[in-house]
């Protein structure tokens, strides 16, 4: 069907909604040592922010082993909910997980020995500050927790992968041989994962049936992840299965449940994406680049950007020059908060180039649930150069 200009008018009209100016983040980590901050994740509404750290803002830390940490972002107020004796070669604790309303966290804590790591999931509740262990120490395990906090989903390295039941304290059996990585939706029915030589796969806890996202040989380290509503996987691979990506370079792509529909977020000509986080209705994706997506990261850094599925559009949220990368993007179920890791220096309180972890506000949601048809997001997504961006600069 052919278009005239005037179709293209209501994309563009969203785009500019999408891309309007806001303040600059909020820097959360910097206690002006040569320490590094990793693994932000956020609660449902973004108030809450999780993330794993060797520094010592709270003066809880001074061993400075990997501890877990979590802002409370109403109140400003910075908590260490883990605290591993013994100084850094002894252990630590990482990779946090957060239900949805920001009260329980579920990590890995982890023990040297021998020249070994081992490790064991734990879960705190911020309501009670208590502290409960899950498994015994092991081989390497990661863990995802469901929004509403009361499913679990532990992978234990020589075990595979099992739930756990908060509220009866009891584990399944095991449901499926240890991933590489994994994700769970946010109602605690569906995982997707990476497995060796599998490529991306979803899998229902419900039905136990399996569906191949991504085939065999599609790349590793795709990193999936599914929204909180279970509807839409995002990943990265270096496949071409739409014929949009002949040069193999890592982009994101987007897969919707329901229809099947898989979608080539990301056209880097040879310049990767990667890292890619979704809103809970999976419109809103956040993810790192070295492409030049809206004419302003002419330099190729790794900065964050930040796609609109129903605006059709492209935000550049950050934008640094140098050696710098910008990483590890999450959002808010609601799609109004970001949260991410980056070695820039925004306002001089990064001289050392150390990963930090920084909160970012959107501006506000389209208010329509209707997706734009193909011709119409093709078109707004080709009038980007003419539209301009969101632009920071962290020298």
């Amino acid at each position: 069907m052919s278009r005239n200009l005037t179709s293209l008018l209501p994309a563009l009209a969203l785009f500019g909604a999408a891309a309007g100016v806001h303040a600059a983040p909020l820097q959360i980590t910097n206690d002006g040592s040569y320490y590094q901050s990793y693994g932000p994740v956020l609660s449902a509404d973004g108030n809450r922010l999780a993330y794993y750290s060797a520094t010592n803002p709270t003066g809880g830390n001074s061993d400075r082993n990997m501890e877990v940490f979590v802002y409370d972002r109403p109140s400003a107020q910075l908590r260490q909910i883990t605290d591993m004796p013994g100084g850094s070669l002894a252990g630590g604790n990482q990779t946090p997980s957060l239900s949805g309303d920001g009260s329980r966290v579920a990590f890995q804590r982890y023990v040297i020995s021998g020249n070994y790591a081992y490790f064991q999931t734990q879960t705190y509740d911020l309501n009670t500050n208590t502290l409960a262990t899950l498994t015994p120490l092991g081989y390497s395990e990661s863990s995802a927790i469901s929004r509403d906090g009361k499913t679990i989903a532990v992978s234990i390295g020589n075990v595979g992968l099992k739930l756990y039941d908060t509220t009866t304290q009891t584990f399944s059996g095991v449901v499926m041989p240890a991933p590489l990585s994994f994700r769970m939706s946010g109602d605690g029915k569906r995982i997707v994962y990476e497995a060796f030589a599998q490529g991306v796969v979803l899998y229902d806890l419900a039905t136990g049936t399996s569906k191949t996202i991504s085939p065999p040989g599609s790349g590793y380290n795709q990193y999936p992840e599914i929204s909180a509503d279970g509807n839409s996987i995002v990943f990265n691979a270096r496949y071409n299965p739409l014929g949009q990506n002949a040069d193999g370079s890592s982009e994101v792509f987007r897969y919707d449940i329901a229809s099947g529909q898989l979608l080539q977020i990301t056209h880097g000509n040879g310049r990767d994406s990667m890292d890619a986080s979704l809103s809970r209705d999976g419109t809103r994706i956040v993810f790192s680049s070295a492409d030049d997506l809206t004419g302003h990261n002419a330099d190729g850094n790794y900065e964050l950007f930040v796609y609109d599925l129903i605006a059709g559009s492209f935000q550049q949220m950050t934008d640094t020059l140098g050696l710098t990368y910008s990483a590890a993007g999450t959002i808010s179920d609601d799609g109004n908060t970001i949260a991410y890791m980056s070695t820039m220096n925004l306002d001089g309180r990064n001289p050392y180039g150390n990963y930090q972890i920084f909160m970012d506000t959107l501006a506000p949601r389209v208010t329509t649930t209707d997706l734009p048809e193909p011709g119409t997001l093709a078109l707004a997504v080709l009038a980007l150069p003419l539209l301009g961006a969101v632009r920071r600069r962290g020298r």
